[in-house]
């Protein structure tokens, strides 16, 4: 008996296919809706926090995601689109169940950013930060909140990097 050549490319295709959504697993999608927790957030032009935002994105706002790259997605929000951190949304959930691509692979490794190995040097993570706020509801952090809202300019952060030979 005769197999089809197309036959077997079809189904060659099809199996391909199912590997690569098992292996490619759930995650943030184009398209997905997510909400702000975090106060004070802002929508910026790249995905950096040195560029002058281009809009304020307040806690509670739901915020359609462009795409993502690292820590940051591209949003969608009341028409301005930018780019926000991933800190400003809630944990996403683990997941249950079976997790091939943890089982071929190994667990995934955890990219850091510049900002949390500063902060880590310090002994000062997002984790830390917020096992203190949980640990002493009692202290008003909205001195803290105000100076993380400081924006600067970039064209004076630029001449001050200059001026202090700082590498950026």
């Amino acid at each position: 008996m005769r197999r089809s050549v197309f036959g077997q490319k079809a189904a060659g295709a099809l199996l391909a296919l199912g590997l690569a959504l098992l292996l490619l697993g759930p995650g943030t999608g184009w398209g997905e809706t997510l909400e702000v927790i975090q106060p004070n957030q802002s929508l910026y032009p790249d995905p950096d926090f040195a560029g002058a935002p281009v809009g304020a994105v307040p806690a509670g706002s739901r915020v359609q995601v462009i795409r993502q790259a690292g820590d940051w997605y591209k949003v969608d929000y009341q028409g301005i689109q930018g780019w926000i951190h991933r800190q400003a949304f809630p944990a996403p959930k683990a997941q249950s169940g079976f997790n091939l691509p943890g089982v071929l692979f190994g667990a995934p490794a955890k990219e850091t950013t510049s900002d949390e190995v500063a902060l880590a040097g310090k002994g000062f993570t997002p984790e830390v930060e917020s096992g203190y706020r949980q640990k002493h509801p009692e202290l008003n952090f909205a001195g803290v909140d105000q100076v993380e809202s400081f924006k600067v300019n970039p064209g004076k952060l630029d001449a001050f990097i200059k001026e202090g030979g700082l590498n950026p």
